[in-house]
């Protein structure tokens, strides 16, 4: 049930910054990357820092190149850090999309 709840606020925090997920298998969120159409954000609940407020949590977050199927970069993050997201995973992925050229 604490797990089906944190999966829950999971969806509500994605929401409540832009991010249209769907569910994926085993409680993941997909999305695409806006602006990058071949690139997916992935996201799960990685766990709790142990002795740490709730607050501290962390998200599990993952960008997959579409294309030639490869995670470009996977990170954890505590919920606060939640709203940089899109910045940092639009940051990544066009370093990536340099990097390949």
């Amino acid at each position: 049930m604490i797990h089906s709840q944190n999966f829950q606020k999971l969806v509500a925090l994605a929401n409540e910054h832009g991010i249209n997920c769907q569910i994926a298998q085993e409680e993941c969120l997909i999305a695409p990357l806006p602006g990058y159409d071949d690139f997916l954000l992935a996201f799960t609940w990685s766990g709790a820092i142990a002795g740490e407020p709730p607050e501290h949590e962390l998200i599990a977050i993952s960008i997959q190149d579409i294309a030639k199927e490869m995670t470009v970069a996977a990170w954890q993050i505590p919920t606060y850090l939640f709203s940089n997201v899109l910045r940092q995973a639009q940051m990544l992925v066009a370093a990536h999309i340099d990097f390949m050229r």
